[in-house]
This record gives C-alpha cells, structure tokens and sequence, in this order.
C-alpha cells in the first residue's frame, strides 16, 4: 500500500514575529520594561530550546539559541558604559558569559551550559522585576 499524501509538519514552538507599532512606541518610551521584556525573552527562549534538546529537536534547539543570542546582543546594545555606570560593566560580563555558556550549548549532549545560561538570565530578569516593582514602575496586581 503505497500512500502519496503529503502530510504538512510545522516546528510547535516556532511562531511568526509580528510587529505592533503601538507597542514599540510605548517601549521607545519605557526604556525599563523593554529590558524586562528582553529578559523576559531570553529567559523564554532559552526554556524552549532546553524542551528541544530534551526532545530531540536540534534544528528547533539552534532556532532559540540564536534568539536567545539576537536578545543579548540587543542587551548589550543597551548598555550605558561610562565611569558613572560601573554595573553596566559587570551586565556587560554577565551577558558575556550567558552567551557563551548559550555558544557551548550547541554542541552539548547534556544540558549543563544551557540550564547555566537560563539560571543567570531568569535571575537577572527577577532583579529587575523586583526592581521596577520597588521604583512603582510595576505594580505587582497587574
């Protein structure tokens, strides 16, 4: 028995970017939730990509790791380097590491580097939660 349809497969965790220009105007203007949300991102990402790996996805795993790579990038983009911001300086480090644990991750058959990745990143983005809470920049009932 010979079946020659095709059967149309798509990657779950791959989805299209869509922008939204009311959104990133509100975030050209709120500099700290567009941090919060990069963090948030990374963090995203990198989940993903650890559920890939378990899962056996390589193609889907390499897709977030580079997102995730993209992200930090636009992290560091962000950052203020002058004598008056000496904690750019130690982001700028930590981001660094993050990339390149996110950079061994790639070839890793287990998921040390990437899980090291997500613990610094998701406790960078709980920081800055906290953060923005404490400045009433968020509210924690929203």
């Amino acid at each position: 028995m010979n079946n020659n349809q095709t059967i149309k497969t798509e990657a779950p965790l791959i989805q299209d970017y869509s922008r939204n220009h009311d959104e990133e105007n509100y975030l050209i203007e709120n500099p700290r939730k567009t941090i919060l949300l990069l963090l948030q991102g990374v963090v995203d990402k990198g989940n993903l990509a650890k559920i890939c790996h378990q899962s056996e996805a390589l193609t889907e795993k390499g897709f977030h790791l580079g997102r995730m790579t993209t992200i930090l990038d636009a992290l560091r983009d962000r950052l203020m380097l002058s004598e008056k911001t000496p904690i750019a300086y130690d982001l700028e480090e930590l981001y660094r590491y993050a990339d390149k644990s996110i950079q061994e991750a790639v070839f890793e058959k287990d998921t040390f580097y990437l899980e090291s990745a997500i613990e610094i990143l998701t406790e960078l983005r709980d920081a800055w939660l906290e953060m923005m809470y404490q400045t009433g920049e968020l509210s924690k009932e929203a």
